[in-house]
Order: structure tokens, then sequence, then C-alpha cells
């Protein structure tokens, strides 16, 4: 990259011969191209300042304020005092400031820090430039600022691009920097999926069979608890019909003892029976023996103890017919007539 050698060299040049005669013979006006000459910029610029109260409208005390800060470095101000000089009726002064607009735009351009605006604060520096050659196609200077400017517009170009294929490249291997993330993230991603998935079916096999197990254990407990049920109740029927079976034997041991009582009474009235026939029979043979024998005439005391023997034989009989009563035998004794 080539040094614009010449744009801090010439405008000292211009210092000397840029002033018109009539503003020379200014006292304020010379003692301020005194104060640039000397390089006191600052007193240079409240000069023209001052001088610029009561010609307001000179181009070329505008193009004097804007040396005295481009002298300081003051490179915004400058700009502003040269446009204002070129908007001169004089083609020199225009000239002049083109030129000058030019060298501080250059400056200014190499302060900026985008590409972008860099390259544009040049093509306006350029553009001044080419002016001054309209101006005065002769202008060495000019045309040497003109060809450092389009020079530096191509450095600043290459550069750009230079930074631009260095950008690419920076963002190509951000992006495969970011994609190869990208592709781990989604490997390690399917990974802890694939890791989840297969916990998860392990958690569902566990559960499954957790509740395999439980309904195993329920199915088993039910099947106690209906084994014992079937157990308890045929205990119970058992046990009923133990109890059933004890209640039918008392029953018949009963009914046995009925019937043994039943066949005892029996007994004991065909026993009586028997007796009260035996008795009859006797009765019967008395009576015949007595019929057979002569009647003798009763005596009151015969009479007497007949008929409390046949009182005697009267409760006899109502007493066997309440015994056969209260045996339940349904049926009356035999009367035997005494």
């Amino acid at each position: 990259m080539k040094t614009p050698r010449l744009l801090w060299f010439v405008p000292l040049l211009f210092l000397w011969g840029a002033w018109n005669p009539f503003l020379r013979r200014v006292p304020e006006v010379g003692r301020a191209n005194d104060l640039l000459r000397g390089k006191d910029y600052k007193a240079a610029e409240e000069g023209y300042r001052g001088a610029l109260e009561r010609r307001a409208s000179e181009p070329r005390l505008k193009h004097n304020l804007g040396l005295a800060f481009l002298g300081q470095n003051n490179y915004t101000a400058a700009e502003s005092e040269f446009i204002a000089a070129t908007s001169s009726d004089s083609e020199l002064v225009r000239a002049r400031g083109n030129f000058f607009l030019g060298v501080t735009r250059f400056h200014i351009a190499e302060t900026l820090q985008q590409p972008d605006e860099k390259i544009k604060k040049f093509k306006e520096a350029a553009d001044n430039f080419r002016r001054v050659l309209e101006l005065e196609p002769d202008d060495e200077d000019a045309r040497h600022n003109l060809e450092m400017t389009l020079e530096r517009i191509e450095d600043v170009e290459k550069q750009q691009e230079e930074e631009k294929k260095k950008q690419e490249q920076q963002e190509k291997q951000q992006q495969d920097q970011k994609d190869q993330k990208d592709q781990k993230d989604q490997q390690d991603q399917q990974n802890k999926d694939q890791q989840n998935q297969d916990q998860q079916n392990k958690d569902q096999q566990n559960k499954d069979q957790q509740n395999k197990d439980q309904q195993n254990k329920d199915q088993q407990n039910q099947d106690q608890q209906n084994q014992d049920q079937q157990n308890k109740d045929q205990q119970n029927k058992d046990q009923q019909n133990q109890d059933q079976q004890n209640k039918d034997q008392q029953n018949q041991d009963q009914q046995n003892k009925d019937q043994q009582n039943q066949d005892q009474q029996n007994k004991d009235q065909q026993n009586k029976d028997q007796q009260n026939q035996d008795q009859q029979n006797q009765d019967q043979q008395n009576q015949d023996q007595q019929n057979q024998t002569p009647k003798k005439p009763e005596t009151p005391e015969v009479k007497a103890a007949r008929r409390a023997l046949d009182d005697l034989k009267e409760r006899q009989k109502q007493r066997i017919l309440e015994m056969h009563r209260k045996g339940g035998q349904g049926r009356r004794a035999p009367i035997k007539d005494w």
C-alpha cells in the first residue's frame, strides 16, 4: 500500500499563495495569516473568526479558517468551512476549497472504522480532487492526491474483501463447528432419547412385571380366600350335617326311648289286663261257687261289709281309668264287673 506522501505537504504550499491581495491589506486578516504561517493555529482561528464577524459571506475567509482547523486536526470543523469555500464565485477559491476539502475528507476517512463508511468518505475526497482537476487540469498535486485516494479505496476494498473472505471463512468454520456441535448434540440427544426410551421400556417392563406379579399375588390371595371360604362353608355344612345327624340321632334315641316306654306301658297294661282278667275269672268262679252254695240270710253286718266292698271296687275302677288317661293310651281299660 502506497503512502499519500503529499497530503500533508501540499496544504503548507498553499498557505503562501491562496490569499486575495485585497484581503492581505485587511489588518486582522494579515495578522491571522501570519499566525497561520507560524503554526499558531488556535490564534489564527480566533483571528479569522473575528474577521468573519464583519465579512460572514466571504468564502476566502471560510477557506482560511478551514486551514486553521485543519492545522489543529479538527477535521469535522475544517470540512464544514471548506464546503462553504467551494461556493465561491472565484474558480481559484473553489479549486483551493475542493483541494483542501478532499485532503480533509481523506483524513476523516482514515479515522473511520467501518469499511463501507471509510470507502464512502474516500470517494467523496476523490470527487473533490476531480473537481480541482476540472478547474485546474495541470494541478499535479490534485492528480497525485486523487491517485493516492483511489489506491486507498482499492486497498480498503481489497482489505474489505479479505475481511469478508476471512469473515466468511470464520463464519463457515463457526457454521461447521456449529453443525458439528449440532450433529454431536443431535447424536447425544438421540443417544439420550434412546437411553430414555430404553429406560422407559425397562421401567414399563418392570412395571408390567410388578403388575403381573401383583395380579398373580392377588389371584393367589383370592384363590386362597375362596378356598378358605369353601373350606369354611364345607366345615359349616359338615357341622350342620353333624348337628342334624346328632339331632336326628337324639330324635331317634328319643323315639326309641318313647317306643320302649310305650312298649313297657303296653306290657304293663297287658300284665295288668291279664291280672284283671284273672281276677275277673277268679271272681266269676267265686260267684259261681256262691251261686251253687245256698244263700244264707244276710245279717246287717254282712250287708254293711258287702256295701263297703262294692264301694272299694268302684274306687279301684276309677283309679285305673285315671291312670290310663294320664298314660295317654287313648282307650278305656277293661272293666271287670264284680
